[in-house]
């Protein structure tokens, strides 16, 4: 095949990539920790959708070690877990370097005067209440991930 000079049209497989389609490339993990299984998998179907990577667990206890096992980019935790509480799991995350940066946004069907208080002490960046919105979830999602790269450069895995 050739181009308007008569020189053959490069494939597009040939041309380098650049950093920047690297990281466009790279598929984000976001770690899921929610116990009701109809809300896993909702948030399962809008986030795949969305070609992330996911990881998910139903308990406080198993969020902490996937997290620091796993390193994920983002994390969506529901607030009222068995085991330890979505709360408890953030604090400890936010203790260590690591998760300094990572967005994490809480989930809740018990929405109460002053949990939103309590939800961002406890290190979470944002809190929605459910039903969760899954037009503006992934959105908000996308903006949260974009925002920490800009912030903090040195969490871009391909760098």
């Amino acid at each position: 095949m050739e181009g308007e000079a008569g020189l053959p049209l490069p494939c597009p497989w040939q041309q380098p990539t650049s950093h920047i389609q690297e990281k466009q490339l790279m598929k984000e993990k976001i770690l899921i920790v929610e116990d009701n299984p109809l809300n896993m998998r909702l948030l399962e179907m809008v986030l795949s959708a969305k070609n992330y990577t996911l990881l998910k667990t139903t308990n406080g206890e198993e969020a902490l070690d996937m997290a620091m096992r796993e390193r994920p980019d983002f994390i969506i935790m529901d607030i009222q877990l068995p085991k330890m509480n979505g709360l408890e799991v953030a604090r400890k995350l936010r203790e260590t370097l690591a998760f300094s940066h990572t967005p994490i946004i809480a989930i809740t069907a018990y929405a109460m005067k002053g949990d939103k208080e309590r939800v961002i002490e406890s290190g979470c960046d944002a809190y929605l209440s459910k039903p969760i919105n899954t037009r503006e979830l992934p959105g908000m999602i996308a903006e949260m991930l974009l925002q920490r790269r800009k912030d903090n450069p040195s969490t871009n895995r391909n760098e």
